[in-house]
């Protein structure tokens, strides 16, 4: 097997190894979205002799946590020839990648996974979920009438809006994307078959949005996001005003484990939660020198035991609270000590699971004297993430 990065000259060959993998439809929209992507992305590809038999995709964006912007590579369309697959191409594609990661300065990485177990050995965790609404049309709840309006265009007239209103939101701060102008018409330019709803205050102002299609009788909400209660209200009057034309509503969105079932008289009853995106953290040391650890009680040291695929993350960080706040790798410590695996770090830095979580299920070691410090430093937040790679 050779192993080279891909170019657009490539395009053909990569398309239809992605087409063949996830089976979505061959026409012209994904055709000229598939060529978006692979302008602003870097393919891996692993040849036997001019054919490709694997790839892996790696798409730069940025995420903002803590008030800070990270570096991130979201990973997709991660695709084997049937014929070539058991034969360790997708192990070298990804261990290469993760190096020029790291190379290049990117702190994480996120992907959507078709198996846990099997992306778990690279260094990803479970770190997203995503609740699940689907109930007949005439249960949806509806909302007082809103003092603004709201308005609904196609999205050459709508993406200003939605931008502004991504811009201002916290919704994406806790681990979400920040897009880039490419990202959102990837996203939705090409969409012919989705709608876009904005609610305007009484100012004119934009204050809230709704992407939405309209399929085999079901009202599809891709995406939701409010600024005030009344762009709520407006806008849920909106899919309320739906129940007569559809039979179904269904609505799915990034669980942040508050779900405001206290709004209504009548709440959803029923939800599904599951499983969703992973994360890793790519360069353990750059991703601590730029957590927030301005609250840091009293010095520890996190040691990192196995990262087979991103060696440079292994060993012992300490993290100690002087006049200035220092971090450095070490080859031995005296500090109280976090033992912890790639994995569990990301889920307990960006606020998926408690360190009492990990320590009631035996996922870490550590010294009693820290746990409160380590408690102080985590968030609180559970991280939201509304976008797929």
């Amino acid at each position: 097997m050779t192993l080279k990065k891909l170019s657009v000259e490539h395009f053909n060959q990569s398309y239809q190894l992605a087409q063949y993998a996830f089976r979505f439809a061959d026409d012209q929209q994904h055709r000229n979205g598939f060529y978006q992507l692979m302008k602003h992305s870097t393919i891996y590809g692993a040849f036997y002799k001019q054919q490709l038999a694997s790839q892996v995709i790696a798409t730069p964006l940025k995420v903002q946590l803590f008030h800070q912007v990270f570096d991130m590579a979201g990973i997709g369309l991660v695709s084997s020839d049937p014929s070539f697959r058991g034969q360790g191409n997708i192990d070298q594609l990804m261990q290469q990648m993760l190096e020029d990661c790291y190379q290049n300065g990117v702190t994480l990485s996120y992907l959507d996974p078709f198996s846990y177990p099997f992306y778990r050995k690279y260094g990803y965790e479970l770190t997203f979920e995503r609740i699940c609404y689907d109930l007949e049309s005439s249960k949806w709840p509806d909302s007082a009438k809103a003092a603004g309006y709201v308005y609904r265009m196609n999205w050459e007239d709508a993406k200003d809006g939605v931008k502004q209103i991504d811009q201002q939101s916290d919704k994406h701060k806790y681990g979400g994307l920040l897009c880039e102008d490419w990202w959102y018409d990837y996203k939705f330019k090409e969409k012919t078959n989705v709608y876009f709803a904005l609610y305007y205050n009484q100012q004119d102002q934009p204050e809230g949005y709704l992407i939405y299609k309209i399929e085999s009788g079901k009202f599809i909400c891709i995406r939701w996001l409010n600024l005030t209660v009344e762009a709520y209200k407006g806008l849920n009057r909106y899919i309320f005003s739906h129940k007569d034309s559809t039979e179904r509503i269904t609505f799915e969105k990034g669980y942040d484990r508050n779900e405001g079932f206290f709004i209504h008289d009548k709440p959803v009853a029923q939800a599904i939660v599951r499983p969703e995106m992973m994360a890793r953290i790519v360069d353990v040391q750059t991703f601590l020198q730029k957590y927030p650890l301005k609250n840091l009680k009293e010095s520890f040291a996190i040691t990192v035991e196995n990262d087979p695929y991103a060696p440079w993350n292994e060993g012992t960080f300490e993290l100690k609270k002087n006049e200035q706040l220092q971090i450095q790798k070490v080859t031995s410590t005296s500090l109280p000590e976090l033992k912890i695996s790639v994995q569990r770090l990301a889920q307990l830095l960006l606020g998926y699971v408690s360190i009492d979580d990990l320590i009631f299920h035996e996922f870490v070691s550590v010294d009693e004297k820290i746990i409160e410090s380590i408690k102080q430093l985590t968030p609180q937040k559970a991280p939201i993430l509304e976008d797929y790679f």
